[in-house]
Order: structure tokens, then sequence, then C-alpha cells
């Protein structure tokens, strides 16, 4: 007995029997430590090498698997099983030559593996070679046809290539060949689902149910049916059922938590977490889960502990940086919420939503291109993003792209009919293309979707203004704020209306309401400074736009204001080290280039950098008689007086009683040599404003050129 005990062969036997016991059980952990033992007694073991590895895989920990199972085949080049295996982790690693070398090993022993050709067809279809990935497909199917997998992998491909008709009629094959197989059904249910067709989907879906009634996945897509179909009783019932008949599975005990986060019911969603969490202290999905859900109600405090905890714990977690990353952007901090955001996607980058929140971050920021790059990443990632194709259609809008602005928000609106932000992004696009009806309708199809929406409403207040309604606005702001009082920004929207009524009074004591509520208000103390402004205390109405910067660093247009006042007082200076800011933040921004140009042309500053952001401002606004005009005279100041010529005429072409446009081109010609033409400009534009800013310079050029010899 003695003598058992001590054999190292047969230790390692009682492991490997013990850990394939633990396997049958369900227990990886503790078969993954038996085989650790058994390979440890004998490293040269394949087979303690290959049930291993099984382990880990089972555990999700490819990596370890992935190590496992190449010492089985360097132990046992002929172990086909492990060979398959190790090509399958292969393909996910894109370590494509390996994969043939693996599968070569298994052909050669059998032509006709199965498995094989499949793992051939899909390292295909990953480098492109569709027509090869497609012929490994068919020849899998021709080879064992009662196997589903291969049907699946197919009709994915084909629907991915945009075959719909061969996709289908792969999947409705494979059901005639099994019509009893669940993944036959979830597959073609899949297919429905994916074309919107929600009743064969449903159909589908039901059969995989009945012929499985404990698999989770028909389930949770009869759910997300339920709900797209506004079934939504039906499908928290749904979700509810799914705790008690898999509570071990994370899809499964997390679905009703999703489902409420997912239709907005934001509460219901933060306290099933939160008993999720105490259910399932183990699971950091859960904590992940129940961060983004406080931060979705703007419970940041509660947020941000909940993160130093999860990222103590794990530092490198992919979630918990994306939440720190929100958390930072929900106070203002957006460059370091960028920092964090990049460290998110260097951690996982297929996150969707970490590039969609850097988009937002750098757009506060400024950083409109970089912006547009990393919303584009997040909707190319996950192309029925709503909240990405909003944003994105946004900054589209403001940049006067107004058919590619309505055509994302037209994605937002169709992925997510019940969220206000692609009608609202929708709106700004109609109001840039200057349809201000379909705006207004857009906009109140917003606020049936959330009639509290502050961006709705802001857009809303200012379509009213531009129509005289401002009146209108305030009875409906009335109302929401009186419906959420606590509401900081409700009570700045009211004072916007009552500012654009000249009520100052009203205005402000709502401003101070707001800023009350909460100092951090947007734009609160750039509305205080206005309504000062509007007052003629000046120099208070300078220091609120100060605080308000102070607040907002990355807000351009508050510097731009303070620039246009102290412009207004002949303060050159300030009015440029302001601007320079602005285009340090925005550089992007042609209008800003095209001010800070005209500053350094005229009250001293590099004409060479002048000329350099008229020249790229031009090139974004190809249309704009403003950057026209400062380009031109960019031109003259550089004694490039033919080149002035071309851009000055094309201002006062298309705008012919502009004083300013017809006293730069006046001044080219002059430079030329042309003094007729030169004198024609600058009478006309004396005649059309006797009085303008270079009235008398354009009176001392007449004298001048009066006096020219002809």
């Amino acid at each position: 007995m003695v003598a058992c005990t001590t054999d190292p062969n047969q230790q390692k036997l009682n492991y490997l029997n013990s850990g394939q016991q633990y396997l049958k059980d369900g227990k990886n952990k503790e078969a993954a430590i038996e085989f650790r033992n058994a390979v440890r007694i004998d490293p040269r073991s394949a087979d303690a090498h290959y049930l291993l590895a099984g382990a880990y895989l089972n555990l999700n920990n490819h990596e370890a698997a992935f190590h496992e199972f190449g010492e089985t085949v360097a132990l046992n080049p002929k172990h086909l099983d492990a060979q398959l295996k190790l090509a399958g982790l292969l393909v996910a690693r894109r370590q494509y030559r390996e994969v043939h070398l693996a599968l070569d090993q298994v052909l050669a022993v059998d032509a006709q593996n199965v498995r094989a050709h499949e793992i051939l067809g899909q390292k295909y279809a990953m480098t492109g070679d569709k027509s090869k990935a497609i012929a490994e497909f068919q020849t899998a199917i021709r080879l064992a046809p009662q196997r589903i997998e291969s049907y699946s992998s197919l009709g994915a491909l084909y629907l991915a290539d945009g075959q719909l008709h061969a996709a289908q009629t792969i999947y409705n094959n494979a059901v005639k060949v099994n019509s009893k197989s669940l993944q036959a059904h979830l597959a073609l249910g899949q297919f429905y689902f994916s074309q919107g067709e929600m009743a064969q989907a449903e159909s589908e879906m039901s059969l995989a149910s009945n012929l499985d009634p404990t698999s989770v996945l028909p389930q949770l897509f009869l759910g997300r049916i339920y709900t797209i179909t506004n079934r939504l009783a039906e499908a928290e019932k749904l979700y509810a059922r799914q705790q008690t008949l898999a509570p071990d599975d994370p899809k499964a005990y997390q679905a009703l938590a999703i489902f409420y986060a997912s239709t907005g019911q934001k509460e219901r969603a933060v306290t099933e977490f939160q008993k999720l969490a105490l259910s399932k202290p183990k699971d950091n999905s859960i904590r992940a889960s129940l961060i983004e859900a406080l931060l979705n109600l703007n419970r940041v405090h509660e947020a941000a502990s909940l993160t130093r905890e999860l990222l103590h714990d794990r530092p490198a977690d992919p979630r918990g940086l994306l939440s720190y990353g929100r958390i930072l952007i929900s106070e203002g901090k957006y460059r370091e919420a960028a920092a964090e955001l990049n460290k998110a996607i260097n951690s996982d980058p297929q996150s969707a939503r970490s590039f969609y929140y850097l988009g937002i971050a750098q757009k506060s920021l400024g950083l409109s291109d970089q912006a547009k790059a990393s919303l584009s990443k997040a909707l190319k990632q996950q192309p029925g993003m709503s909240e990405a194709a909003s944003a994105l259609a946004d900054l589209n809008a403001r940049r006067g792209n107004y058919e590619e602005a309505l055509r994302l928000a037209g994605i937002a609106t169709e992925t997510n009919p019940n969220s206000p932000q692609g009608f609202t992004a929708a709106a700004k696009a109609f109001i840039v293309k200057g349809d201000n009806r379909q705006a207004e309708t857009m906009l109140e199809t917003a606020l049936e979707r959330d009639p509290a929406s502050l961006s709705a409403l802001a857009m809303l207040v200012n379509l009213y203004d531009r129509q005289g309604r401002s009146q209108e606005a305030v009875t409906r702001i009335v109302k929401q704020a009186t419906l959420h009082p606590e509401v900081s920004g409700l009570h700045l929207l009211l004072a916007v209306a009552y500012f654009n009524l000249k009520n100052l009074d009203k205005s402000e004591a709502n401003v101070q309401r707001a800023i009350a509520l909460d100092r951090k208000t947007p734009n609160a103390f750039s509305l205080l400074a206005n309504i000062d402004y509007a007052r003629g205390s000046i120099e208070k109405a300078k220091a609120n736009l100060r605080t308000a910067i102070e607040l907002n660093p990355y807000s351009v247009t508050n510097y731009m204001v303070l620039e246009n006042w102290f412009k207004k007082e002949g303060n050159w200076e300030e009015a440029k080290r302001l601007c320079e800011k602005a285009h340090q933040l925005d550089s992007a921004s042609p209008e800003i280039a095209t001010e800070l140009a005209f500053l350094y042309l005229e009250h001293g500053g590099d004409v060479n950098l002048a000329l350099s952001l008229a020249q790229g401002a031009k090139q974004k606004l190809p249309n704009s008689l403003p950057v026209a005009d400062t380009l031109g005279w960019a031109y003259y100041k550089m004694g490039l007086a033919g080149s002035a010529i071309v851009q000055l005429k094309e201002c006062v072409q298309k705008s012919p009683d502009n004083s300013i446009y017809q006293y730069h081109l006046g001044m080219a010609y002059m430079a030329a040599g042309h003094s007729q033409s030169a004198g024609q400009a600058l009478h006309q534009a004396l005649k059309y404003n006797p009085s303008f800013a270079y009235a008398a310079n354009a009176r001392a050029a007449l004298d001048r050129i009066s006096k020219t010899p002809l």
C-alpha cells in the first residue's frame, strides 16, 4: 500500500482521474489544480498537458490553454485533437502561418477531418479570402451534413458579404437537415432578427427554446424581440425567470438589470445591480455595470467610490478605466478623461463605448477632428450605437455638413427610436439646412421621448427666439422646472428664455438659482456675464466670464466672447491673447483661425503665420467671404497683390455693398499699380458707408491716387 502511494506514476494517474471527475462535475478550477499536480510529477505527459489545457479553456483562460496545448503537441505531434484546439486558438491570435502548420499535421493523418476544414474556413474568412473560406465550409458540410456548426459559419460568411439570399438558404438547409437542432433554429432566428423580421425571428427562437427550455441564448433573444416590439412586461417577466433557470450563468442573472438599463428604467437598474453585487460578490462585471448605472443617474460620488475599489483590485480593468473616464468628463476634467479612456482602449481595443466617450472628451476639448475619428471608430465597432451616431451627426451639423448629419441622425433614430438623442441631432442638421419647420418637428419628437431633455429644450429655446416665440419657451420650461425643481439645467434654460425676452431680472434670478443648485452648471456664469454686459456692468461681466473660463477652461466660446469685448475696447493685445488661447484649444476651427489671422494682420503679429492660418481656413470654408477677405488681405500684406486681387474680387462680386471688402480690393489694386480700378473700389467703399472703420485710410489713398501722375 505504501509502495502505491509513493509511486510517481500512480500519483499522476490519481491526479488525472480526480481531475477528470471534477471536470464531469463542472468544477473546472479544482480540475485544473489536479492536472497541474499531474504535470508537476510528469512534465513529459502529453495527456496531462492536454487535460490541463482543456480545464483552462473551460475557465476562459485562453493564454494558459494555448501554452498547454502547445506543450501537448510538442510532446505528441500526432495528438490531433490538441492540434485542432491549438489551431482554433491560433486563429483567434491571428497567427495564421502557425494555423496551417497545426492543421497540416491533422490533414496529413485525416484529410477529411471536418473540424480542420472549419478552422481553415475561419482562417480564410479572417484574412479576407472569401472564396476559399466558402469552399472550406462547403467541404465541411459535404463531409458531415448533419453538423450544424458548418452551416452556421457559412451562413454568417454569406451574411457578412451581403449575400442575404444565400445566407437564408444555408440557414434554412440547416433546419431541414436537423429540425431538432437548437443551434439550427437559433442561427435562422438570428438571421431573421438581423433583417428586422421580428415575427419570423420570434417563431424560430420559440422553437429553439422549446427544444431546450434550459438554454439561455434563445430566451435572451426572445427578450430582445419583446423589447423591440414594445412588449416590455413580457420581456421583464422572461428576464426575471432566467435568474431561476440559470442562476450561475452571468448572461442569465444579469439580463433583468441590463433590460432595465436599456429601457431607461435607471433606478430599477441600479437596484437590480446592487442586489446582484450582494449575491455575486466575485463577479467584477456586476460591479462595473453598477458603476455605469450609477453614472447614468448622475450619482457620481457613489460611482467614484466603487470605481476606486474596482481599479484598486484590477488596475487595468477596461470597464473600470472607462467609468473613471466618464467620471472625469462629468467633472469637466476632459484632458484627464481622455488619458484614462486611452488606457481603457489599450486594455480593450474593441470597446466601442471607450471610443465613444473618448470622442465626447475630445469634442469638449474642441478637438473636432480627433473627436470625429474616435466617434467613427465607435460606430464602426458597434454600427447600431445611437449615441455615437448622434454625436457624429452633431459634429457634422456644426461643420455645415447637414446631409451627412441627417444620415447619421437617421441611424441613431432607427437603432434607438426611444431615445431623444437622434431626433435632437436631426433637428440641428435641419437648422443648419435652414428648415426650421422640420427642426421643430424633430425637437417635439425628441421631447415626446423625454420631456425634460436639456439638449432638446435648449435647441427649442434658441429656435423659438429666432421666431420671436420666446414667451412660449418660458411657458414650456417653467412646466418642466416645476416638475424637476432640483435640475439646475432647467433653471439655466429658463434664464436663457427670459434673457431672450430682455427680462434681465428674471433671467438673473433663474441663473442664480441654477448656480446655487450646481455652481458648475455649464454656461451659467457665461449667461450671468451677458446679463451684466447688457446692463452696462462691463467689468463685472468680464469677471463672470473669467469665472466661466476657470470652471470650464476648454470652452472656446467664452474666450471668443471675451476677445470680442476687448476688441470693442481697442485692447488688441488682450484680444490677441484670448484668440490665441481659443486657437490652441480648437486649432481645427476655420472661424477662429480667420479671426486670429486678421488680428495679426491689423494689430501686430507674424504675417507669415497669418497667411498660413487664412489659407487653412480657406481650405475648410472655400465659400466663406470673411475667410476670402482675410486671405486676400494677408496676400496684400505679404506684397502679393495679384493673389490678393483674386480673393478680394470674389468678395466684392458677391457682396458689393460691403465697404471693408471694397476698401481692401482698392488697396490691392493700388499696390498692383491699377490706379483707376483702385479709385473705383475706394469710392464705392465710401459711397456705401462714409464712416466705416477705414474711411480715413480710404480717403488718404484716394488723395494719393489723385496726386499720382498718369
